[in-house]
């Protein structure tokens, strides 16, 4: 018989990581050489989200052990896609990442139902920042499947 604790778990992987693959997916299929500009709203939106995988990867540890990498699979994926080479987004995303996953450290110091929700609102909050960097690349087809405007 699987915990209450389990399902919360199941889903808020499902949930993170349905948004998640879809930015990462969408990716791929731009031509090269025709990204859009990327504003403070891009850099902010992708700082953001690296941060969010950082919280959520140091709760999964301390309820999984250090054997658990998915959020940190998820982050790598992320620099692929967004910041492959060594510069300035790559090193804001890295110290992002490691920031948050400090302090959720301190903040969650057991694995508790107090960290098991904290990892499911940074999953709904990783999924719409996902969606926005979606957006980013491909804005006409995100607001018509039902994307925010801003």
């Amino acid at each position: 018989r699987e915990s209450p604790r389990m399902k919360k778990k199941r889903f808020h992987t499902v949930l993170i990581s349905g948004g998640l693959i879809l930015a990462a997916s969408l990716l791929p299929a731009l031509p090269q050489g025709e990204l859009p500009t990327r504003g403070p709203d891009y850099f902010r939106d992708a700082t953001d989200l690296a941060g969010i995988l950082g919280s959520a990867h140091a709760i999964r540890v301390r309820c999984n052990g250090n054997e658990d990498q998915y959020w940190r699979r998820y982050m790598t994926d992320m620099l692929g896609h967004e910041a492959p080479e060594a510069g300035q987004l790559r090193s804001s995303l890295v110290s992002r990442f490691n920031q948050a996953y400090q302090r959720a450290e301190t903040l969650y110091p057991v694995c508790d139902g107090t960290a098991v929700e904290a990892e499911a609102r940074f999953a709904v909050s990783g999924q719409e920042l996902a969606g926005r960097l979606a957006a980013h690349y491909f804005p006409r087809g995100a607001r018509q499947g039902g994307g925010q405007s801003q």
